[in-house]
């Protein structure tokens, strides 16, 4: 009863987007104007809005607009049709009913029944924020009592920080009758308040979309309410709860799962963070390493017993005292000595008015507690305006000034996964494939069975898997349940058909391989047997120095984690003289070993001594130890921040 009956409590309501429905107003009708159409029998829908009255054969902005009234919002009428399909000299007469764009779009959105079906509709759509309510989602019968000045929409659009303080006043606003029940009430609510507080979510409005939540945010919020559930005898699993967490926020974490362990429940996380690790009873650390020769428990047992066992990998950041310098320190004398990149903004969100000074040449860290207004400076504010100088137009509106005299590229490297489909894999993003193919092609059996390197394309070459078209996976169709990807029966997820596995090359080591095995080897197996194709040769040594040497050549890249992305985005641009550019890193050790960590600063650093900048947002605390200059924002998250708090050296 409290949802609002005009967009059913989502806040949101749905409009067709007209310009969507004719994105090309210069093609006819006939040429495929109305893209709606397009999905709904479209030789007989043209041909009846050819009976309507429609020009077909004219560019659709020569329309009347009469006849764009009837294309948009013309009047379900049957019309009778002499209709002739695209193959066949045959033809048929048809009584057919006008479906305008509009409807068409509004049919479809009403009996879309899954995911697919809405993507399909949603680009003629538009949403906009629902007249009726505002946006609050509520009725507004929901929204006429108030409790303490404000009214559940407001309260709802607080933050949890503001709404702390608003509800501790509650109870003493009612009267002595209400005021027991008010009280229960509000404790119950400040209990689960000093979780969330606690895990750094203060900054958050009570009524923010789930689905805008990023994933550490989510699970912290399902972290709350699980110790709000009070449950017992469950096993809670945690992947890198850590994740976007600040380290001010680390003890709210350990103290949630205390208490889920308190309750009686058993608490797994699969975390790299060295402060969760030391308060664990038991650890279980796999390794030796990643890929093909990792997959074994390399040590077990308590954190003392991991600490001094010989064999483990996190043993020396397990105990106190473990230097996590690894670069030189730059003296501050000397830290501007390449140059500045100066930025001032106005006010942006909740980033109060900045005056940005970042040195040129240097690493630079800028750090600060969720939703302190790192994003919003770095990612909506200096790259956009960098590149907007770049290319000589102008920065966004609340970037007053930007001076960085000899920048001419900003390159965002994010952790958004690399290619559209299983296609894009290691090989291919890394420009070696098309080398290998064309060695092969080389080969005495090629040449003997015709083949050449177009041919062990696997997108559009002879060589592909006819099972798979060359994917490695086929989708099954599982009715009344999602589709279901298993590896290819007939190549076994290599891409190939069997001729691909007669075609051999011999290495320098007398080896002889079929590219489906050399595709099925890891950078650093390839390493050794490709030293006489110095191209690839390599590009294989700059992923192996990226730290991606366990990676296989055919591993599909949206596979890859967000750090694995990162790094071989990275790949085409060492060695190269980077003075002139400015590489931003938004969370780069998200998911990595401390021994990672040292292989990403050791990138980094290959960078700085290139004359690369490189901006990283971060909360790992060897990266910013690490840092040549560190600027800090907050103090808080939210209002309570978007300030530069501090900014100098480590």
């Amino acid at each position: 009863a409290g949802a609002c009956p005009a967009c059913a409590g989502t806040g949101i309501v749905r409009e067709v987007n007209r310009a969507a429905l004719v994105p090309d107003e210069s093609k006819s009708i006939d040429e495929g104007a109305v893209l709606p159409w397009g999905s709904l029998m479209w030789d007989l829908m043209k041909q009846v809005a050819g009976a309507m009255g429609v020009r077909t054969d004219v560019p659709f902005k020569d329309l009347t607009p009469k006849e764009r009234d009837i294309v948009f919002n013309g009047p379900a009428v049957k019309k009778h049709i002499l209709y002739k399909p695209k193959k066949g000299d045959d033809f048929a007469e048809l009584d057919f009913t006008y479906f305008n764009a509009v409807y068409t779009v509004e049919n479809a959105l009403a009996k879309a029944k899954d995911e697919k079906g809405l993507k399909r509709v949603a680009r003629f759509l538009e949403e906009k924020t629902c007249p009726d309510c505002g946006g609050t989602r509520l009725s507004e019968a929901a929204r006429t009592p108030r409790v303490r000045g404000l009214n559940l929409a407001e309260a709802s659009a607080m933050t949890l920080d503001a709404a702390v303080d608003w509800v501790r006043g509650v109870p003493g606003s009612l009267g002595a009758d209400m005021r027991p029940m008010a009280t229960n009430i509000c404790e119950s609510f400040l209990d689960v308040a000093r979780r969330l507080l606690e895990l750094g979510l203060g900054y958050l409005t009570l009524d923010r979309a789930g689905a805008t939540l990023s994933t550490g945010e989510r699970q912290r919020v399902q972290l709350a309410r699980a110790v709000r559930n009070r449950t017992t005898g469950v096993l809670y699993v945690l992947d890198e709860p850590s994740i976007g967490l600040h380290p001010a926020n680390v003890d709210g974490l350990l103290g949630v799962m205390r208490d889920l362990v308190a309750d009686g429940n058993s608490v797994v996380v699969v975390d790299h963070d060295v402060r969760v690790l030391k308060v664990c009873d038991h650890l279980i650390e796999m390794g030796p390493v990643a890929g093909a020769e990792g997959g074994h428990v390399i040590a077990q047992g308590t954190v003392g017993d991991v600490a001094a066992n010989p064999r483990s990998r996190i043993a020396p950041f397990l105990a106190d005292g473990e230097s996590v310098r690894e670069r030189g320190c730059m003296p501050v004398s000397h830290m501007f000595d390449l140059g500045h990149i100066r930025m001032t903004t106005s006010q942006l969100h909740t980033v109060k008015p900045l005056d940005v000074d970042i040195p040129r040449g240097r690493l630079v860290a800028v750090t600060g507690v969720s939703g302190s207004g790192k994003t919003t400076m770095v990612l909506e504010s200096l790259i956009p305006a960098l590149k907007a100088r770049s290319a000589g137009e102008k920065p966004p509106e609340h970037v007053r000034s930007i001076d960085a005299d000899g920048i001419e590229r900003a390159n965002l490297i994010d952790a958004t996964p690399i290619g559209a489909n299983v296609r894009s894999t290691v090989a291919t993003y890394a420009d070696i494939h098309d080398d290998l193919r064309r060695a092969f092609a080389r080969s005495d059996e090629a040449k003997a069975g015709g083949w050449k390197a177009g041919d062990f394309s696997y997108n559009t070459g002879r060589l592909r898997c006819p099972t798979c078209d060359g994917t490695g996976s086929i989708s099954l169709d599982v009715q009344f349940l999602p589709d279901v990807d298993i590896e290819c029966p007939d190549c076994r997820g290599s891409r190939y058909a069997p001729e691909a596995d007669a075609i051999h090359r011999t290495t320098k080591d007398g080896r002889e391989l079929t590219l489906p095995q050399l595709m099925a080897m890891s950078v650093d197996q390839a390493l050794a047997v490709t030293g006489d194709m110095r191209k690839v040769h390599a590009r294989l040594t700059t992923l192996h120095d990226l730290g991606l040497g366990y990676l296989t050549l055919g591993e599909p890249t949206p596979a890859l984690s967000g750090g694995e992305a990162q790094r071989l985005k990275l790949a085409s641009e060492m060695g190269r003289a980077q003075s002139h550019a400015v590489f931003v890193f938004d969370e780069p050790t998200i998911g990595l070993h401390p021994l990672d960590v040292r292989v990403l600063l050791g990138v980094f650093d290959r960078l700085v001594a290139s004359g690369a900048t490189v901006v990283v947002i971060e909360h790992d605390l060897d990266v910013i130890a690490n840092a040549d200059w560190v600027i800090d924002m907050g103090p808080g998250g939210g209002e309570s921040g978007g300030r530069i708090v501090a900014a100098g050296t480590p």
